[in-house]
C-alpha cells in the first residue's frame, strides 16, 4: 500500500504541475486541481491483479511504470531523463536458493547429504554463483541457551 501511495503522490504532483508549463502556478491553485476521484481512480488502477502487486523486476512493475508515464505524459510533462524517457533504470540483484541445493558432511569414508528445505535452510546475501565450505561442524542441538530451564546445548562445548 505505501507504494501505491508513493506512485499517487508523485502522479499527484505531476497532475498539479501540469498546468505550470513555463509560467508559474499558484500553490493553491494547484493543489486545488488534485481531484479526489481522479486519485481514487488511478488507486483502483494500480491495485487490480493485473498489476501483480507491482514488484520490482515483475510483469506489474513493467505495467504500472507504463501506466506512470502514459500518464505523465497524458497530462503533458516532459520527461525529466537524458535518455528522453520518464522512468529512472535501477540496477536490481535477485539472489534465491537452487532448490536442489545440498549440504553435505563427510568423515572418515562416510559421506550424509542433506536436501534444502526438507532438512536444511540456508541463505547467502552475496552476489556470488556458488558458496562453499569446507570445515569443521561442531553440532550444538539447537543451540539454546535457557538457564531458567536448565538447558544449555553449549555448556561444555568449546566452539
Amino acid at each position: 500500500m505505501k507504494i501505491v501511495m508513493a506512485y499517487l503522490g508523485v502522479l499527484a504532483l505531476a497532475f498539479a504541475a501540469s498546468g505550470c508549463g513555463q509560467t508559474a502556478m499558484d500553490p493553491k491553485a494547484a493543489l486545488d486541481s488534485i481531484k479526489a476521484e481522479e486519485l481514487a481512480a488511478h488507486t483502483r488502477t494500480l491495485a487490480t491483479d493485473e498489476y501483480e502487486g507491482r514488484a520490482p523486476a515483475s510483469k506489474g512493475e513493467e505495467l504500472t511504470t507504463k501506466y506512470l508515464s502514459d500518464q505523465f505524459q497524458k497530462i503533458g510533462l516532459k520527461p525529466g531523463n537524458t535518455d528522453g524517457t520518464y522512468i529512472q533504470n535501477v540496477p536490481l540483484v535477485g539472489i534465491s536458493v537452487d532448490p536442489a541445493t545440498q549440504l553435505t558432511f563427510e568423515k572418515g569414508g562416510q559421506k550424509e547429504s542433506l536436501k534444502y528445505s526438507t532438512d536444511f535452510q540456508a541463505l547467502t546475501r552475496r552476489m556470488v554463483d556458488e558458496v562453499s565450505i569446507n570445515d569443521d561442524v561442531v553440532f550444538v542441538g539447537y543451540g539454546v541457551v535457557a538457564p531458567e530451564f536448565n538447558w544449555d546445548d553449549y555448556k561444555g562445548v568449546d566452539v
